[in-house]
């Protein structure tokens, strides 16, 4: 469930901030919402280069 909201919440931010190229997020994550939060950008966005961490996110739009 938690996944979902954050793919809605990505794509939403995505839409919003289409003039930026690197968004750049600091912000806690839990150990267990890494993987698949990582998954997720994989499948939805294949070509573009991603980084999710317990304090970051990143991705190279």
């Amino acid at each position: 469930q938690h996944v979902a909201i954050f793919q809605q919440d990505l794509c939403q931010l995505i839409k919003e901030l289409k003039e930026l190229t690197f968004p750049d997020i600091y912000d806690e994550i839990d150990y267990e919402k890494v993987e698949p939060y990582r998954l997720m950008i994989q499948t939805h966005f294949p070509h573009v280069r991603s980084g999710v961490e317990i304090s970051r996110f990143c991705l190279w739009l």
